[in-house]
């Protein structure tokens, strides 16, 4: 798993699953994104769709103890969402991102929702895809 913004000293700590690369943001920032997510999170900058996190394989992720569950419940939700990456993107971005690819994702499981909490929506969405994909959404950002 792996942020792309300021709220990566915010949250509690993960351990880091995947290999990373680094790159800079479109504000300049340099973060480490997850190899797989490396093209995909850099079109979509490119695309002007902004990014908060991403994973290149959530149940490997949790498997391994990079997302927060408690271990009781880690090889459940590693099952669940084995192979499929996520991404946490701005809700406008989200909603973008969704349209633009409508025509490949119908049928595959991909799953968007935004949080809504006691203090209210979050301001931003999950996408979760299957890692299998990611391939398909570069070439729908590059037309």
């Amino acid at each position: 798993m792996s942020r792309h913004d300021s709220q990566a000293s915010e949250a509690p700590k993960a351990v880091q699953v995947h290999a990373v690369e680094t790159l800079t943001t479109p504000t300049g920032e340099h973060v480490q994104i997850d190899c797989r997510m490396v093209p995909l999170v850099q079109a979509l900058w490119d695309t002007g769709i902004g990014t908060f996190q991403c994973c290149e394989d959530v149940g490997a992720s949790v498997h391994g103890g990079g997302w927060l569950y408690p271990k009781p419940r880690r090889a459940r939700y590693a099952a669940f969402w084995d192979g499929f990456a996520w991404l946490q993107l701005p809700l406008e971005d989200a909603e973008r991102l969704v349209a633009l690819t409508a025509g490949i994702a119908a049928g595959h499981g991909w799953e968007c929702s935004s949080p809504i909490t006691v203090q209210g929506r979050r301001p931003g969405a999950n996408l979760y895809l299957p890692a299998r994909q990611i391939d398909q959404v570069l070439a729908v950002l590059k037309t």
